[in-house]
């Protein structure tokens, strides 16, 4: 299979009805210019370590997209730890409206992102070349996000203690994670013991538990489990 050709793009198009979500030929073509250009830099800096085609088009793209049915159009978007662009560009391509920032630590990995940006003619999207933790700490009353999402973080309390200060009031995280088992298990349980107070609110901060749902997807045709954290604050009276 060729990258960005008809077939590479209709794996993209049929995965994504097999998840409800609709992907138009040129929204397909658009992820085909990420993924070519992610390719090209992949050579000179470490972006992904999934390669062949046919898997990047279905754990990338497929996989991002699946979380369309919790993002409201014209949301602002936090995208943390962004890597290559994922799943925030796809999210982006699938939502034009969408309010995106992209949150990533390591400097050549955001020169990639604000080439691939300006690549896609996405001028409205911003860069922050930080760590989450960094962010939470330099944000600005009122300048939080209504959706966090991320499939970076390999522990979910930690994502959660750093992102969930960042929220607007309404907002909710989600933990793009693998299969489910005992080890996210534990993590699970591990939120339940979070308390935080919201950065967004300074002037009458609220404190928070976290009320989290499970929605488990198969990415088809590898037939992988994926599973979406969706992590939502509910305050305490």
């Amino acid at each position: 299979m060729i990258l960005g050709s008809a077939e590479w793009k209709s794996v993209i198009i049929d995965g994504a009805a097999e998840l409800g979500v609709e992907v138009s030929e040129e929204q397909a073509a658009l992820f085909a210019v990420h993924a070519r250009e992610m390719v090209l830099w992949n050579r000179r800096i470490n972006l992904t370590a999934v390669t062949d085609p046919f898997e990047m088009a279905i754990k990338h793209y497929v996989d991002s997209i699946a979380a369309i049915p919790l993002i409201k159009p014209g949301a602002s978007l936090l995208d943390a730890g962004s890597g290559g662009g994922f799943p925030g560009i796809p999210l982006k391509i699938m939502l034009p409206s969408l309010d995106l920032t992209l949150l990533e630590a390591r400097r050549k990995r955001v020169s990639f992102l604000k080439h691939i940006l300006r690549t896609l003619g996405f001028v409205d999207v911003g860069v922050l070349n930080e760590r989450l933790e960094e962010t939470a700490a330099a944000l600005l009353p009122g300048a939080g996000f209504d959706v966090i999402v991320s499939r970076a973080f390999s522990h979910l309390e930690l994502f959660a203690a750093h992102a969930m200060p960042l929220l607007n009031p309404g907002g909710c995280l989600v933990a793009f994670k693998g299969t489910k088992g005992d080890k996210l298990s534990k993590e699970l349980i591990g939120l339940e013991n979070i308390r935080v107070e919201s950065t967004t609110e300074k002037q009458n901060p609220k404190e928070s538990r976290l009320h989290v749902d499970i929605k488990s997807i198969l990415l088809p045709r590898l037939e992988m489990e994926r599973t979406l954290i969706i992590i939502t604050p509910v305050r305490v009276i």
